[in-house]
């Protein structure tokens, strides 16, 4: 498919979930930009949480804030779901988030879980949850509807970095894997098309991702995605 003309922003530390919103927010909306949609992230959900970098939930909620009346999550993050919760209604998915976030002894789990509690509860969205690995298959069903995609993934992981602390210094022992956030905006049958705005980043042996738009191979995206998320903004009210 031909790829979806998109609006590149580069992103603050932390702020590529941000960045990534932004992107699909002003394909809708060209008055939305990244400045913009970093005040309503700032003042909807939190300054310290947003420079801390969004989770799904986080993400999600950001959306619907920006003017996204649905957002449906399609998730394989064993963290906070399980696949016994696939069937499950509204109702019985919130109330399961809900007991599970009380019991959860991880602090990081805890607050994921709690986030996408959050964002789902909210009665005013249409926003629904779909538990499923099979990530491609939503992800060429909207793109093809010619609507952007946004993809989290294991970022060390893709571009090979050594694992780092929580200050940013290579610890190859105790370091943790990065996520990060980006837009897909079109696929062949190779791989998908990606608007990345952490690019600036990329040096010497990545240079090639330095432009912000490339090309990750359909094997490469779905091993990197993992246990992880892709997100589908759908039905912007202007």
């Amino acid at each position: 498919m031909r790829r979806l003309k998109m609006m590149h922003y580069y992103q603050d530390p932390a702020h590529c979930a941000v960045a990534s919103c932004a992107c699909v927010a002003n394909y809708y909306d060209s008055k939305i930009d990244y400045e913009y949609t970093k005040k309503i992230a700032y003042s909807k959900i939190s300054k310290k949480v947003i420079d801390e970098g969004l989770d799904s939930g986080e993400i999600c909620l950001l959306l619907n804030k920006l003017g996204f009346n649905k957002v449906i999550l399609v998730s394989s993050v064993f963290d906070v779901f399980d696949y016994e919760w696939e069937d499950y209604g509204k109702k019985k998915m919130l109330y399961n988030l809900e007991e599970s976030m009380k019991k959860k002894k991880n602090k990081e789990e805890r607050n994921e879980t709690k986030s996408i509690y959050k964002w789902y509860k909210q009665k005013e969205y249409r926003n629904k949850i779909i538990i499923d690995y099979n990530f491609g298959k939503y992800i060429r069903k909207y793109l093809n509807k010619r609507k952007p995609v946004i993809i989290t993934f294991n970022w060390t992981m893709l571009f090979k970095f050594p694992k780092e602390d929580e200050k940013g210094n290579t610890d190859i022992a105790n370091g943790i894997p990065q996520e990060h956030a980006v837009v897909a905006n079109g696929y062949d049958e190779k791989g998908v098309w990606i608007v990345d705005s952490h690019h600036k980043y990329y040096k010497y042996k990545r240079k090639k991702y330095r432009r912000g738009f490339y090309k990750i191979s359909w094997e490469n995206l779905m091993t990197t995605i993992g246990e992880g998320d892709v997100i589908f903004p759908d039905n912007y009210n202007n």
